[in-house]
């Protein structure tokens, strides 16, 4: 079965046709779609509602993946956020006959796929509380559930408003017949699945479509073990490839400090794949084969002492989105907000004169959080 055909698959739902407002419709499933309901929801507790397509838990207030604060540029956005004053960079490395090699060492790696290098870079260690404290908040977690739609988008389109309070901008109409009419839409996602949702391209701008295609990215596969025991102390990041023979790509990730209660450590890996040619089968041998490097690797690793959370995603943080190319007309579109990884600095720097003009290249949790603290 294809990567797409698992995604048609995820939910069976009941058809209701219904028609719903709501003044602030957040569409995400991460960190930052977390922190934004809480702001959105301590301004009126009733005008904000959270949309994705699955269930949310403590799991979505976690950074997914390897670290995601790589590179001095990125980690001198934290610095000037006041988010850390000192960093002591951590290295990465491959795994290539029978043992790890520095990047940058005689041996070459094998060759890396889109969105692998950025990964070779240094990397500091921030947990998601560090960057966003509002994620501690007693009772969030139940205040969101109560406040979310865990449904798939089917189409987007844009709409005058009719009414003098409720002004609708946009209306999303999901597959299970509801629709929602909302004045503000904040988008989380990739702006390139924005852009296939929307049904009425015709009156966005070439540029505001160019961008949103630019965002397009295979999908990510994330592998996260807990782990009984610990297994090591090495915080680097770990280049596992797929194939020796092939330029099949490679699992990414780090194995650090244990995210669930109970646990020593958590092993966080990825990998990107196309979800046309990916099959169920194909997804199951790349994490056994993680399996396998990682017990080949760490001696106290054990498969059975470990607890398995595998998440799929439709796209990918994209390590490269040019803001030089967007203009603040480009982005012009009413009550459309991007927001997250995958979000253009350029639409929040139009609201801040000040905005710091290193940031542009920005990537991954930087980017992300340049953008958060700009839209609050």
């Amino acid at each position: 079965m294809a990567y797409s055909d698992i995604l048609k698959l995820k939910k069976v739902e009941v058809k209701n046709e219904e028609k719903v407002f709501i003044k602030n419709l957040i569409v995400g499933n991460d960190i930052f779609a977390m922190d934004l309901f809480d702001h959105l929801y301590k301004k009126d507790s009733t005008s904000v509602k959270l949309l994705t397509e699955e269930e949310v838990t403590e799991d979505n207030f976690k950074i997914m993946g390897p670290s995601l604060v790589r590179g001095e540029n990125n980690i001198s956005v934290l610095r000037d956020l006041g988010i850390i004053e000192e960093a002591n960079p951590l290295s990465s490395c491959f795994y290539k006959d029978s043992k790890f090699h520095d990047f940058g060492s005689r041996t070459k790696p094998m060759p890396l796929l889109w969105g692998e290098e950025s990964y070779i870079d240094e990397h500091i260690k921030v947990g998601p509380t560090d960057i966003l404290p509002s994620l501690t908040k007693e009772g969030l977690l139940e205040r969101i559930r109560e406040n979310s739609y865990s449904l798939r988008i089917k189409e987007i389109y844009r709409t005058t408003p009719e009414e003098l309070i409720d002004q609708a901008h946009w209306k999303v109409y999901l597959t299970n017949g509801l629709i929602i009419e909302c004045e503000n839409l904040y988008w989380g996602e990739s702006p390139a699945i924005f852009l296939d949702l929307f049904k009425d391209k015709k009156t966005l701008s070439t540029e505001f479509i160019e961008f949103c295609e630019s965002t397009k990215t295979p999908c990510s596969l994330y592998v996260h073990l807990d782990l009984e025991e610990k297994i090591t102390d090495d915080e680097k990041t770990y280049f596992f490839p797929l194939s020796f023979t092939h330029e099949w790509g490679h699992f990414i990730g780090e194995i650090g400090e244990a995210e669930s209660e109970g646990y020593a450590q958590t092993a966080k890996f990825v990998t990107f794949i196309d979800k046309e040619e990916s099959t169920e089968e194909d997804i199951s041998k790349k994490i056994n084969l993680l399996k396998k490097n990682l017990a080949k690797n760490f001696d106290a690793f054990d498969v059975n002492k470990s607890k398995e959370r595998v998440i799929l995603r439709d796209y990918s943080y994209s390590p490269e989105i040019d803001d030089s190319k967007i203009t603040q007309e480009s982005l012009n579109e009413d009550h459309l907000i991007f927001f997250s990884f995958n979000a253009p600095l350029k639409q929040s720097a139009v609201k801040d004169s000040t905005f710091v003009d290193s940031w542009m290249s920005s990537k991954f949790l930087a980017r992300g959080l340049a953008v958060q603290s700009k839209i609050k």
